[in-house]
């Protein structure tokens, strides 16, 4: 979509900009990152959701993270680039999608909008389940057994939850952030949190509780095995109150680890009063410490040396610490690093040892299956990452689900409380008394040419499908090669007609999907001559119209907008001309079955479409009893140039295409909205590339809205998004049905016009100079009213030359420029 159509608040300065990473997104058919993602969260999936930046796209973006994973804000901040990212096929082209700080920003947006997702209860059960420690698995674990009806109680050694997650420096992980994701748990359904509540026999609890998850994580402090260690201060502790560790750790203080604990504790060092340098000490080189790129940005940021290929040998607190030099195993090869003879050396001014290697559990338990007793988390795995402890917590919910109900373990791992459809609209339809499970089609395209296209797009969840314009056996059909052209990624153009396949085929299709799918709209087209023998030209459209009506076609739309061989003299296209337009449809409604209705579909390359909707609505009154409506528009006649392979032809070839997607969007919304008055049933075709365009359709009149472009790009998935976006749209505009919808835009007349637009001229304004880059584009004003300083590093608007056109603010890549009402000195001065 256009730019200046995204919405404000997602382009606002973040710590990237959202708008511009989702922009980057493929939307592969392959779902990489989601493969790759532990909790099987769909990127491609919340991406898409978010890329129009509405609150209530951020909402449902937010709920389709949260439903895969609970903890989706924190995973967004602390999250490697292992997984999502490294599955995500951007990477191949030039750099992956950074996913991790799209969930982030996404989360935390929907969150300040008080757009948060609400999930809601499920019924409660009577069944009682104990989660021993509520780090990030214990409360994964939680989430999904409080969504599923169970009554959790949590019990936490601790004074905070959270787990090791609560012990990530807070500017890496916020406060906020945490708390706002506990919390979110928390509301799950019935969820008790006991803290301070240290369990002692964890076969005991089965007296009490229907099943038991524990899920108490790694907090014994690993060992490193130097001389002199019990001297030195163990991670945890030091990360969950580095106040108390002040006084001891002095002006240089070493880590030893070369983990994510490890980081954490030099960037909290570096931070405390009385340190002046943290080096880091870890058995491998540097580039071999297992931390994501932002941790060891982080290192770099807060200036921590590593010294690699060492180990500690002995720490004497007041004389130093000694290491010695190892040689490491080759890279990728298993082994532990041996110490080089004659290799150590005595660090005087270390004034502090920081221990933070491979923790361990302070429980010794295992699982017990089949005693209702569930282990999980880094206890059964060993030290993890945040998501993969949430994917471990959520499928040991799924294992007490199972024991508690005796039911075969489930393989849906979603949070059942979130819709991406939501529950308070309706989103069915009606077409022409027929009711259908949501307003989109395929319209008559490639994404519609048979009977396994149309399958295809049913099972994704398509309404129904115009196949494409077929012909009796007789008419040759002519599909030039390569006829796809690409004008922009969103707006193309083909020359392809009509289907290769003839009636014959297409009736036997048609009779097999209604057969298989009865609740789909399964809907035929076809044409027929235009060759100025009216009689004959007649037969052969009655004749088309009485074979797709036995099929069983439940309708039947006709092309009168493709190029049809008419002699030119009232357009090339049938449509083009009222009064032949009208001649076609009256032959196909003589003959027409009553009870299936007939679309016809027009073009809006017309001087006036009133004109053509009033000769064919004549025409309708003839027959009171059939049902008859049209489709309006369709791709847009033009021409595309493309390179020669003529011999000694001197220019490219300009070939002869059908424009559509977002290209002519808005031809197609003024050529509905020039019609909204007549009372006559639309099908919308020709331009949407997303669900708001689609609603833009709904909302002029239309009672479907049919899609060419939009699936040939992304796959018949796509209805997914359609449906969740017009269902959230809809809720946050107050409706709550498609019904409401329909034709809500005639209300005062569609279309504001020129003349009616108000003539008070706003100013353009400097509203957030902090987040100006200085690029200078809104320089280029036309009217030459503003002027960027770079040396000052200010930017000056002169309200005697701003006429107010805004066109500043769509040059602007930062949102830096607003407009605003003129004071009256601004408007005295106002050059129109």
């Amino acid at each position: 979509m256009p730019a200046e159509n995204v919405h404000s608040e997602q382009k606002k300065k973040t710590p990237f900009n959202l708008a511009a990473e989702i922009d980057r997104c493929l939307h592969c058919e392959d779902k990489g990152c989601l493969n790759a993602c532990p909790v099987g969260c769909s990127p491609a999936d919340f991406l898409a959701a978010a890329k129009l930046g509405a609150p209530s796209d951020l909402e449902r973006a937010a709920g389709m993270i949260l439903a895969s994973n609970p903890l989706g804000g924190i995973c967004g901040k602390v999250c490697p680039d292992k997984f999502c990212m490294a599955g995500c096929h951007r990477g191949a082209l030039d750099r992956p999608i950074n996913i991790p700080e799209c969930q982030a920003s996404i989360v935390a947006k929907a969150r300040e909008l008080g757009k948060a997702p609400q999930f809601e209860k499920a019924e409660p059960r009577s069944e009682k389940i104990a989660i021993v420690g509520a780090g990030p698995a214990g409360l994964a674990a939680a989430g999904v057994l409080a969504q599923k009806g169970f009554k959790v109680e949590i019990l936490e050694a601790r004074s905070r939850i959270g787990g090791a997650v609560a012990l990530i420096p807070e500017e890496r992980l916020p406060a906020p952030l945490l708390a706002a994701d506990i919390d979110f748990i928390l509301s799950l359904g019935d969820i008790t949190v006991k803290t301070n509540h240290r369990v002692e026999d964890i076969k005991a609890l089965r007296n009490e509780y229907d099943s038991v998850v524990v899920a108490a994580g790694l907090y014994a402090a690993g060992k490193s095995g130097f001389e002199g260690e019990e001297e030195a201060i163990e991670a945890y502790p030091f990360l969950a109150d580095p106040s108390a560790y002040a006084a001891k750790l002095g002006s240089k203080v070493a880590v030893i680890g070369g983990g994510a604990v490890a980081v954490d504790c030099a960037t909290t060092a570096t931070g405390m009063a009385g340190v002046e340098e943290v080096v880091i000490v870890y058995r491998r080189g540097a580039v071999d410490m297992p931390v994501t790129p932002n941790e060891r940005a982080d290192l770099m940021d807060h200036r921590v040396d590593v010294i690699g290929r060492t180990l500690p040998a002995k720490w004497t607190p007041g004389q130093g610490l000694t290491t010695v030099r190892v040689k490491a195993p080759a890279r990728g090869q298993p082994g532990r690093p041996t110490p080089i003879e004659g290799s150590e050396y005595n660090w005087s001014d270390i004034t502090s040892v920081i221990v933070a290697v491979g923790q361990r559990t302070e429980v010794d338990f295992q699982t017990e299956a089949a005693s209702g007793i569930f282990v999980t988390g880094d206890m059964a795995t060993g030290a993890s990452t945040v998501v993969e402890a949430a994917a471990a917590g959520k499928n040991a919910a799924l294992d007490v689900e199972a024991f508690v109900t005796k039911q075969a373990k489930s393989t849906d791992t979603k949070i059942p409380g979130f819709n991406p459809v939501h529950p308070k609209v309706d989103i069915t339809t009606d077409f022409f008394g027929r009711r259908i499970i949501n307003p989109f089609l395929l319209s008559a395209s490639p994404a519609s040419d048979g009977y396994d296209q149309c399958v295809a797009g049913y099972k994704a969840g398509w309404a129904g499908a115009v196949l494409k314009t077929s012909f009796n056996e007789a008419v040759p059909i002519h599909i030039p090669a390569d006829y796809m052209v690409c004008y922009t990624k969103d707006t193309w153009g083909n020359s392809d007609n009509v289907s290769g396949h003839h009636l014959d085929r297409v009736c036997e299709e048609i009779g097999r999907l209604i057969k298989e799918w009865p609740d789909r709209l399964t809907i035929g087209s076809t044409g027929g001559p235009v060759s100025g023998d009216d009689a004959e030209d007649a037969k052969g459209w009655q004749a088309n119209t009485t074979r797709l009506e036995k099929a069983g076609a439940m309708a039947i739309e006709y092309s009168l907008s493709c190029p049809q061989g008419g002699d030119g003299t009232e357009g090339a296209i049938v449509s083009q001309s009222a009064k032949q337009a009208a001649k076609v449809i009256d032959w196909v409604m003589q003959v027409s079955d009553p009870e299936v209705p007939k679309l016809f579909k027009l073009t809006g390359a017309v001087t006036s479409i009133e004109v053509i909707i009033e000769a064919i609505l004549e025409v309708f009154a003839r027959y009171p009893n059939k049902m008859a409506g049209v489709t309006l528009a369709n791709s847009f006649p033009s021409a595309f140039f493309r390179p020669t392979d003529r011999p000694g032809h001197k220019w490219d070839d300009a070939v002869v295409v059908g424009m559509s997607g977002e290209g002519v969007t808005g031809i197609s919304n003024l050529s509905l909205a020039s019609v909204a008055r007549y009372d006559i049933h639309i099908s919308g075709n020709g331009g949407p590339m997303n669900y708001k365009a689609a609603a833009d359709f709904l909302a002029l009149g239309t009672r479907t809205v049919q899609f060419c472009t939009l699936p040939e790009r992304h796959g018949y998935g796509i209805i997914d998004e359609l449906n969740s976006g017009l269902s959230y749209l809809l809720a946050d505009r107050g409706m709550s049905s498609v019904a409401e919808l329909i034709g809500c835009a005639k209300e005062g007349g569609p279309v504001i016009d020129f003349m009616e637009q108000t003539p008070v001229k706003r100013i353009s304004s400097w509203a957030e100079p902090d987040e100006c880059v200085f690029c200078g584009n809104c320089s280029r004003c036309p009217y030459m009213a503003i002027e960027v300083n770079q040396a000052k590093k200010t930017v000056t608007i002169d309200p005697s030359l701003c006429i107010g056109c805004s066109l500043c603010t769509k040059l602007c890549p930062a949102d830096a420029l607003a407009m605003r009402p003129r004071t009256q000195a601004e408007l005295d001065v106002c050059p129109e």
